[in-house]
């Protein structure tokens, strides 16, 4: 490089570094900030507000049961499942034939159970009605079943009635 091109290269440089140091420059119409003397307390800079971490969601747990008082009565008990199946009498039908189906116990010999269940509606065993409805117990227990079997096996050979019989030739209960 030659002199003159040396020269003013540095005194370009002198020049721009005296501006820029010695007087106040504006940049868009804002200040360029100075150091403060060396006497003045400087506030850290604010940092922006920072979020809380979210706190875990709270449970509300039931409230205690109310402690009993002496008039209160206990619950009810829950209602049992239901040990029936409906049957709906139909013309033709008897005790014999709806224990033997797949409605009744696929045991005519069981029909004394039917009988017995539906004490309130059948007064002879011989005697039932279309449009009676039977509860058909699934509830039985095995002696209960053996019995029935036993009287359905006892039971005398059908003679037809039309009424009631006053006595019934086994106690089915």
């Amino acid at each position: 490089m030659n002199g003159s091109k040396w020269f003013l290269t540095a005194t370009a440089t002198i020049f721009l570094l005296s501006i820029g140091c010695a007087g106040k420059k504006r940049i868009e119409g804002a200040e360029v900030p100075t150091m403060p003397p060396a006497n003045e307390v400087v506030a850290p800079p604010i940092a922006p507000p920072t979020l809380a971490p979210t706190p875990p969601p709270v449970v509300a747990e039931a409230p205690p049961p109310p402690a009993p008082a002496e008039e209160v009565a206990a619950p009810p008990p829950p209602p049992a499942a239901n040990p029936c199946n409906k049957y709906i009498v139909v013309r033709g039908d008897t005790l014999w034939d709806i224990s033997g189906s797949g409605s009744g116990y696929h045991d005519n010999f069981q029909w004394p159970l039917i009988f017995k269940a539906n004490r309130d509606q059948i007064v002879d065993p011989d005697l039932i009605y279309p449009k009676q409805e039977f509860c058909i117990r699934q509830d039985f227990n095995e002696q209960e079943i053996k019995k029935s079997r036993k009287d359905a096996s006892d039971t005398p050979v059908y003679v037809p009635h039309h009424k009631p019989r006053e006595a019934l030739p086994i106690d089915y209960f």
